[in-house]
C-alpha cells in the first residue's frame, strides 16, 4: 500500500511538488501570522483578571468648584467632603438592590495604572508595581472580590499606613514564604527606601491583579487610606455590587436619569454612572483590539489566501485524477478505500511539508533572535511574574507549539477538503463517465 503511495507521488511529481513546496512556505509564514492573532487574544480572554466585574458599577462624583451652578462655599472646606462622601456612600448602600458600596481613587483595576513605584532588581533593573488605594474599613472587598491569599483565615488588619500586595510580588519578594508582618524594605535588604509603601507593614496578600484589561497582570500594590478623600479633595469615586437578580441594565437606565438631581451632597455632584465591566471591555477594544483590527485583517486575509491557495492546488491536482478514480471504481475497488488511498498521499506530503517548515520557522526565530515570550503589561516589566502559570505564553517551546498545533489543524483541514471533496464528487460519477477523460 504505501509502495503504492510513494509511486503515486513521483508519477505526479509536478502537481505533488507544487502542493509540497507551497505548504513548506505558508507552513513557515503562517506561524507568525497566528501568532499576531493568538497571541493578543489569548492574553485578553485567558489571563484572570483577579477582580470580578459582573453586576459591579461605578460612580463618578464631580466636586463643584467656585462659579459653578450650585456651588456651596459653606461646603467647600475638606472636613465637609470628607463628610458629604460619606454621606452619599451611606445613601448608596442604603438603596435595596445595593450589595456594596465602596469609596475608590479615580482610577481602578482594569482601567491602566494611576500611580506606579520601581522598585530596584539591580543596578541597572527596576521593576514597576502599580499602586491603587482603599479606604481602611471599606466595603471594597465585597465589590471587587479580590482573592485574600494571606492571611489564610480571610481577615486581615485593616490599618492606615499598612499595605496589601499582589502575589507575584509576594513571591517575587519572599519566595514561599508568608510576607504579613514585614516590610518591602526587608526584602531588599534595607536598600529601598524608607519612605512610602517599601515602609508600609504587609499585611494580606491578594490573588494576581490586571491593571488594564487588555494587559498581563503586573505587581500590585493596595494602600490602607485613613480617608481617601486625603488632604487635597476635589472629584471622587463610588464602586458598588448589585444584588444578585437585579437587573442591572434597568437600575444604570435608572440611576443615569435620576441622580443627578437626587444624589447631590455638598458640592458633589453626579457626573457619571456605568458598568465597571462594560467600561473595561470598551477600554480592551479601543486600546487593544481596535489598535490591531487593521492587522489582523491583514493577518486574516493572508491565512485565506494562504489556504485558498493550497486548496486550489489540491482540487486541481484531484481533478486531474477522476479518469484514474474511474479506472479504480471500475476494477472495483470501494470508495473508502479509495478515498482512504488519495488521503494518505496528501498527507504524506503533508508530513514531509510540516517537518522543512517546522525547521525554517524555529531558524527564523533562533538566527533572528525573535522573543516570542516577552511580557505585555502597562509599566514594561523585565519580568513576567505569571510565567509559571501562563506557559502558553511565557514558555518559549509551549508557545511554539500551541502556535504550531493551531496552523497545522487549520491547513491539515485545509488540504484534506481540497482533495476529499473532488474526490468524492468523481466517486458519485458512474465509472463509464469519469473514464471518458481516460
Amino acid at each position: 500500500m504505501w509502495k503504492q503511495i510513494f509511486r503515486q507521488l513521483w508519477y505526479y511529481r509536478r502537481g505533488s511538488a507544487w502542493l509540497f513546496v507551497e505548504l513548506v512556505i505558508i507552513i513557515a509564514a503562517s506561524w507568525f501570522i497566528v501568532d499576531e492573532i493568538w497571541t493578543s487574544s489569548y492574553r485578553i480572554n485567558n489571563i484572570p483578571a483577579g477582580y470580578d466585574t459582573e453586576g459591579v458599577y461605578c460612580v463618578y462624583l464631580k466636586d463643584l468648584t467656585p462659579g459653578a451652578k450650585g456651588f456651596s462655599l459653606s461646603q467647600a472646606p475638606l472636613v465637609n467632603q470628607k463628610e458629604n462622601l460619606r454621606r452619599f456612600g451611606d445613601a448608596l448602600r442604603a438603596m435595596p438592590e445595593v450589595l456594596a458600596a465602596a469609596p475608590m481613587s479615580m482610577g481602578h483595576p482594569g482601567m491602566g495604572v494611576g500611580v506606579s513605584s520601581l522598585l530596584p532588581l539591580d543596578s541597572v533593573n527596576y521593576l514597576s508595581m502599580a499602586i491603587f488605594e482603599r479606604e481602611c474599613g471599606s466595603e471594597d472587598f465585597d465589590v471587587f472580590r479580590y482573592d485574600l491569599i494571606y492571611p489564610e483565615n480571610g481577615k486581615f488588619e485593616d490599618v492606615p499606613g499598612s499595605i496589601l500586595i499582589s502575589e507575584d510580588l509576594a513571591e517575587y519578594l519572599f519566595p514561599g514564604q508568608n510576607p504579613v508582618g514585614r516590610t518591602i524594605n526587608d526584602a531588599m535588604g534595607g536598600e529601598a527606601g524608607t519612605e512610602g509603601i517599601r515602609s508600609g507593614r504587609i499585611v494580606g496578600v491578594v490573588g494576581d491583579i490586571k491593571a488594564s484589561g487588555y494587559t498581563d497582570n503586573i505587581p500590585y500594590v493596595i494602600t490602607n487610606e485613613a480617608d481617601i478623600v486625603g488632604e487635597t479633595g476635589g472629584d471622587r469615586m463610588y464602586a458598588f455590587r448589585l444584588r444578585p437578580g437585579v437587573d442591572g441594565d434597568k437600575f444604570l437606565e435608572k440611576a443615569s436619569m435620576e441622580w443627578r438631581k437626587t444624589m447631590r451632597f455638598g458640592n458633589f455632584r453626579v457626573q457619571e454612572v456605568y458598568s465597571f465591566k462594560d467600561r473595561v471591555d470598551a477600554k480592551v477594544r479601543i486600546d487593544m483590539q481596535d489598535k490591531l483590527f487593521i492587522w489582523k485583517i491583514v493577518w486574516i486575509f493572508l491565512i485565506v489566501n494562504a489556504l485558498l491557495a493550497v486548496a486550489s492546488i489540491g482540487w486541481l491536482r484531484m481533478e486531474e485524477r477522476r479518469g484514474e478514480i474511474g479506472v479504480r471504481r471500475a476494477m472495483g475497488g470501494s470508495p473508502v478505500r479509495i478515498l482512504t488511498h488519495y488521503m494518505k498521499e496528501v498527507w504524506v506530503i503533508f508530513a514531509a511539508a510540516v517537518v522543512l517548515g517546522i525547521l525554517i520557522t524555529v531558524n527564523i526565530i533562533t538566527i533572528s533572535k525573535i522573543n516570542i515570550v516577552s511580557p505585555s503589561n502597562s509599566l514594561d516589566n523585565v519580568m513576567p511574574l505569571n510565567a509559571a502559570d501562563f506557559p502558553l505564553l511565557f514558555d518559549p517551546v509551549a508557545h511554539f507549539l500551541a502556535v504550531e498545533g493551531i496552523v497545522l489543524c487549520i491547513l491539515l483541514l485545509a488540504v484534506t477538503a481540497a482533495i476529499l471533496i473532488p474526490a468524492a464528487g468523481a466517486l458519485r460519477l458512474p465509472p463509464v463517465e469519469a473514464l471518458r477523460d481516460e
